[in-house]
């Protein structure tokens, strides 16, 4: 399975970042919330959805990370460089764990999901998860769990009461917050 850090220390791409985190537990999430600020970037990163281009990562941007308690997943929040949404980023995972830094750590099950603001929604990687399947690396209980999980975020969307997407704007507000903190 593949670790994703979620303060990135190894991404070359980012020549300039700050991060932050912290425990969150409220009446929506319970969980570790993270901020990375991409200051600067050694150059832009955008990814293509079916024709749309769409960046992700450039000077000024920040990444909102939820990494819910007891869960099957993570979400990325990927805004510009005014905190307008370029796309929420579902990860499935195995398990979420703090590293030796108290960092955040997601052990990916390969499949994931981008939301794009004007409702587009693409399934990611399910030729990795059957990879992962017919090699061994995961076995028949960890590939169901990993696409019931995927089938639950879907629903979600489709149904239009996913919890993150729904309360992004008060994620973007504490973000917000935590920019002007810093800066005090």
């Amino acid at each position: 399975m593949k670790q994703k850090i979620a303060n990135r220390p190894n991404w070359t791409r980012i020549l300039k970042k700050r991060y932050y985190q912290h425990y969150v537990s409220d009446e929506v999430f319970e969980g570790y919330m993270s901020f990375l600020y991409l200051d600067q970037v050694r150059e832009p990163l955008f990814i293509q959805y079916a024709g749309e281009s769409v960046c992700i990562a450039d000077h000024g941007y920040s990444w909102i990370m939820l990494f819910p308690r007891d869960s099957h997943h993570s979400v990325t929040i990927m805004l510009d460089s005014n905190d307008q949404v370029l796309q929420w980023y579902f990860d499935v995972t195995w398990l979420t764990e703090l590293n030796d830094e108290g960092v955040p750590v997601i052990h990916d099950l390969y499949l994931d999901l981008v939301q794009l603001p004007n409702g587009n929604h693409f399934v990611l990687d399910e030729d990795e998860l059957l990879d992962a399947r017919h090699k061994g690396i995961i076995n028949e209980d960890v590939y169901e769990l990993a696409v019931q999980e995927m089938q639950a975020i879907q629903q979600s969307l489709e149904s239009g009461d996913n919890k993150y997407i729904l309360h992004t704007g008060k994620y973007i507000e504490q973000l917000r917050n935590q920019r002007l903190h810093e800066y005090k």
